[in-house]
């Protein structure tokens, strides 16, 4: 700062030895940075956050002056880990190669009192795919490939960016151990939309075919 300036302060003290107001620019710094993030969180605009660390649970980011914590639930499905078996030490590998990049995100929830900032990619990229989205409907056929293979399911992408997971139990109408016994990343396949739910798209193989069980 220099002579001249205009600023704002918070007063901390009434009257020094000096007869002066003591100010702190701190103080009133901390509080416009935590009146952002509940202005963000309002309106919804979407930020670019810096990742300064990784643990088994999520992001670190620096958001602007304050520090915020990104749930690997609130991902977005291109940087969501898909380790089998859920092994968290290989889930902490996968997120720790987005230490020290910037990611766009939007402020989830803010809890000033208890310094508390979430953030999200997910609800930001649910924003961004919702006419997307709106475009297909529960019971649609759609064609893509197969984009990961786990031993709950298997993703197919789609359309204009989309993923969608088709449960093991969607697969085939016979029980089946690992969906690679039927799969194989890069397959083109068809497949049924049977539940939207904003990021959520659910699919099925075996229902395009007649249940042989019937006959």
């Amino acid at each position: 700062v220099k002579a001249g300036d205009v600023v704002e302060a918070t007063v901390v003290a009434g009257e020094n030895e000096y007869g002066e107001l003591e100010l702190s620019f701190r103080i009133a710094g901390h509080k416009m940075a935590w009146d952002r993030m509940q202005e963000l969180k309002k309106i919804g605009t979407p930020i670019m956050a810096k990742v300064v660390s990784a643990n088994k649970g999520g992001l670190m980011l620096m958001a602007e002056a304050v520090s915020g914590f990104l749930p690997v639930s609130q991902l977005n499905p291109d940087h969501y880990p898909r380790v089998p078996g859920g092994d968290k030490n290989r889930i902490l590998d996968h997120l720790r190669q987005f230490v020290g990049q910037e990611i766009k995100v939007q402020v989830y929830d803010v809890n000033q009192e208890e310094e508390k900032l979430i953030l999200s990619e997910k609800s930001l990229w649910e924003n961004e795919q919702k006419s997307i989205l709106d475009s297909y409907k529960v019971g649609d056929t759609v064609e893509g490939t197969i984009s990961a293979l786990t031993p709950f399911g298997a993703f197919m992408k789609f359309g204009d960016g989309l993923e969608g997971l088709i449960h093991i139990s969607e697969i085939v109408w016979q029980r089946i151990d690992h969906p690679k016994d039927i799969l194989n990343v890069g397959d083109a396949v068809k497949a049924q939309i049977i539940d939207l739910n904003k990021s959520k798209i659910y699919l099925s193989l075996k229902r395009l075919i007649d249940d042989p069980w019937k006959s």
